[in-house]
């Protein structure tokens, strides 16, 4: 029916693992996540930036807010490189911290 609004209700998780979220609720099934992959020849030239990959997290509410822009035209190279840049500039020392800790790999 067209106007009504509907209730998202928790759903039973069939796997038995607690998908509870922070904020206490259980919908059933976990969140999302994204992972980095690379080619194993290229990470093994590339010891920092595998590691990189491998220490960032970027929260999703921050992942879903860059898709939204791309979604509302903000799609090109020039536009994500200045998202890009935006995300370093709001977390810096996030970002200089990983930075360290990628190069102390090599």
């Amino acid at each position: 029916m067209f106007g009504c609004k509907f209730l998202f209700l928790h759903s039973p998780n069939n796997d038995k693992s607690d998908t509870t979220l922070a904020n206490g609720k259980n919908y059933g099934f976990p969140p999302s996540t994204m992972h980095i992959g690379a080619n194993k020849v290229w990470a093994a030239k590339n010891p920092a930036a595998a590691k990189l990959f491998a220490i960032m997290k970027i929260p999703i509410t921050d992942i879903n807010a860059q898709n939204l822009r791309m979604h509302d035209d903000e799609a090109s190279q020039a536009y994500i490189e200045r998202h890009a840049q935006g995300w370093i500039k709001a977390h810096q020392q996030l970002f200089n911290n990983w930075i360290k800790i990628a190069f102390k790999t090599n």
